[in-house]
């Protein structure tokens, strides 16, 4: 299936984007002490060029053709797989790292798959951690369903239990919007009332997307 949804082609993204997704990257990664990750859902390259910037090991995986060779162009080691099955990867994995990807995944059957495919890697690998970034349709309503390939709804509560039916304990659990977590609310309350209309719509799909809030959480393997 071809995914182009997020094109580079059709989006604006300023400098300052990356900045702000570095800060997100640090500020969710703070206390875990990782070395190795594997992320599924390369999208294009922002953890990947964090974790290479600071120090940890990365390996994709991606189902995408362009996107994996766009990552490997610059360096990166990527497997091409469709999941929720993961290939046999032969890197070191501390954490698994899905940013914007559980959604796109089928139904829940699927998304269950994923996790415990998750937790099986990291066990052979001695790793520990699943770190998941995903649309909260309880504070984003209809633009959840903005991309078409949206099929598993993802709520917080739904991905905390979810891995806690798939053998792991949540370490932390909250909401962010852009790279901000104690102003997220805030910051989502200004994104419902900016005006939009006024800006090209390149600009204006990036600015309703930058002030939307979502969630994440991190499990680890329970002991």
């Amino acid at each position: 299936m071809k995914y182009d949804f997020y094109n580079k082609d059709r989006l604006y993204k300023p400098g300052l984007a990356v900045k702000c997704r570095n800060r997100l990257h640090k500020k969710i990664l703070q206390g875990l002490n990782l070395k190795s990750v594997c992320e599924v859902g390369v999208g294009f390259a922002e953890f990947a060029n964090y974790c290479r910037d600071n120090g940890i090991s990365w390996v994709g995986i991606d189902a995408n053709d362009n996107l994996c060779n766009l990552l490997r162009q610059e360096g990166f080691t990527v497997y091409k797989s469709v999941m929720p099955q993961f290939p046999e990867i032969q890197e070191e994995c501390d954490a698994v790292f899905a940013s914007h990807f559980i959604e796109h995944l089928n139904n829940v059957q699927e998304a269950l798959a994923f996790v415990q495919s998750s937790r099986d890697l990291l066990k052979s690998k001695g790793g520990r951690y699943i770190i998941l970034l995903y649309p909260d349709i309880e504070k984003i309503g209809a633009f959840f369903w903005q991309d078409y390939t949206h099929s598993f709804v993802t709520t917080k509560k739904r991905i905390e239990d979810l891995l806690y039916d798939s053998d792991f304990e949540i370490v932390k659990s909250g909401r962010y919007t852009a790279c901000f977590f104690r102003l997220s609310g805030l910051t989502s309350f200004i994104g419902k009332i900016f005006p939009y209309f006024l800006l090209p719509a390149k600009i204006a799909l990036f600015a309703r997307l930058s002030f939307q809030q979502h969630s994440y959480t991190i499990a680890k393997i329970k002991s």
